[in-house]
């Protein structure tokens, strides 16, 4: 990797020849398109490897909605990066990273920032699934807050194999409105008498997220609020647990063959 600093590319993006032009941190950098790697590694070099480049590729889902608000470090992405090494480690075949396999992972970050964060919960109120959050009907009027909707979706193909892809949309939640999401279904916003979250420990009403599709074990959620472009940090409530096909002894040897095996192993 190297800096450029002056010349005709210095305004350029992407692939030219050999090499990727690309920016960060508002510099501009040049590296080889192809990195030439060891083709047998360890299980730690496996491991590392393994959830860079699957966080990379979640971080351009991420990305694609035009919504990142990581603050500190050198810049969104590396915090990005950072924050997302608490993620479980999922192993995937050299193939279906360069496919852009996409997994919905428990806990993965989706903003950094000061504001304090925001709580919730998927639960149900009057019997209709629900995320229930800490937010108050004052709250509400006081910043902007963003719905983070994450959907899984499992292509089965006939050969038994399957591909995943990570789709997120990302919402401003409004009190006056239902909220539409896009091929996935309609929410409202209700707020939760203080009366029926007393084993919750609110001390106030609440408002909270109501419909059908919160119960999809298939999607995730996460709610920021923003305030004068600052951010609360906050990560992904999911029930999905299609990703954990990908921790196991089995998904790490597969995904080791498509290097050619691990160091040390036969």
């Amino acid at each position: 990797m190297a800096e450029i600093t002056k010349g005709l590319l210095k305004d350029v993006e992407g692939h030219l020849g050999d090499v990727t032009i690309y920016k960060r941190g508002g510099k501009t950098f040049v590296r080889p398109s192809h990195i030439r790697q060891p083709r047998r590694l360890s299980r730690k070099q496996l491991a590392l490897r393994e959830q860079i480049a699957h966080n990379n590729i979640l971080w351009r889902r991420l990305k694609a909605t035009r919504h990142t608000y990581f603050e500190g470090g050198v810049d969104a992405y590396r915090s990005f990066m950072s924050l997302n090494t608490l993620s479980p480690t999922v192993y995937l075949s050299k193939q279906q990273l360069a496919d852009n396999f996409a997994l919905l992972l428990p806990g993965m970050a989706v903003s950094s920032g000061p504001l304090d964060p925001v709580s919730y919960e998927i639960d149900e109120v009057d019997g209709q699934p629900a995320l229930i959050t800490d937010i108050t009907p004052k709250d509400i009027h006081k910043g902007n807050y963003l719905l983070y909707v994450l959907q899984q979706e499992v292509i089965l193909w006939q050969n038994g194999d399957d591909h995943a892809q990570l789709h997120i949309s990302v919402l401003p939640i409004t009190p006056e409105h239902d909220i539409e999401i896009p091929h996935i279904g309609t929410v409202r916003l209700v707020t939760i008498p203080s009366t029926i979250l007393t084993h919750r420990q609110h001390p106030t009403a609440t408002l909270a997220l109501v419909g059908d599709f919160i119960a999809d074990p298939m999607l995730g959620f996460a709610l920021v609020r923003v305030i004068g472009g600052h951010a609360s940090p906050q990560r992904v409530l999911t029930r999905c647990t299609y990703y954990e096909r990908y921790t196991t002894e089995e998904a790490l040897q597969l995904a080791a063959k498509s290097y050619k095996g691990l160091t040390g192993e036969k």
